[in-house]
């Protein structure tokens, strides 16, 4: 192989990998970043905090497509205030802005509690992934700047992802990305009620 048919091959590979980045969905912490790819099965534009989300949601996205998700345990982005509630299940909250396509999704109260009732619903055990089954031992490891990259998450959302509402999450998420200018509140609202 010479030299410029690596380059090539490596600079394709890149270019691959970029289009397969939804930029237009952005998470604010390093373990939603991993469960949002997990579903998803794409990059995402990950940020740090909320605050950031709703930043890069109002100026770079500003006239184009966005999905910020949250967690509802940190203080409410005063962006938030410019959408209205389309529906909530025990753990998700979505938000439409009323001007933008825009939609913010919470999770309630936090990820974390998320992923444990998803594993208790599904009656997988946390400790299987090596992954603390109490809620302050598992705040501590995904609090981890790696937790966007850690396989023991990626397993255990390929396991969660068919039911409750990691589910809800994966097939909303799926539902905007497909249809961002042409999605319809009332199919959010159907999605949050499964």
């Amino acid at each position: 192989m010479t030299t410029e048919w690596i380059c090539f091959t490596i600079s394709k590979h890149i270019q691959q990998n970029e289009r397969e980045m939804a930029e237009y969905i952005i998470p604010e912490c390093y373990v939603d970043t991993n469960l949002i790819e997990t579903l998803l099965n794409e990059g995402c534009n990950h940020q740090k905090g909320c605050n950031q989300v709703a930043g890069v949601m109002k100026g770079k996205f500003a006239d184009r497509f966005a999905v910020g998700i949250i967690d509802g345990d940190k203080r409410r982005p005063g962006y938030l205030d410019e959408f209205d509630e389309l529906g909530s299940t025990a753990h998700l909250k979505a938000y439409r802005h009323r001007g933008r396509a825009h939609y913010i999704i919470v999770i309630n109260p936090a990820i974390e509690k998320l992923i444990i009732d998803s594993a208790e619903a599904a009656e997988v055990s946390l400790e299987d992934y090596d992954l603390a089954p109490d809620l302050e031992g598992l705040k501590k490891q995904t609090k981890r700047v790696m937790s966007n990259r850690d396989d023991r998450f990626k397993r255990l959302f390929m396991v969660l992802k068919e039911g409750g509402d990691m589910m809800r999450l994966r097939d909303l998420l799926g539902y905007l990305r497909e249809h961002r200018y042409e999605s319809g509140e009332e199919i959010v609202k159907e999605i949050l009620r499964r």
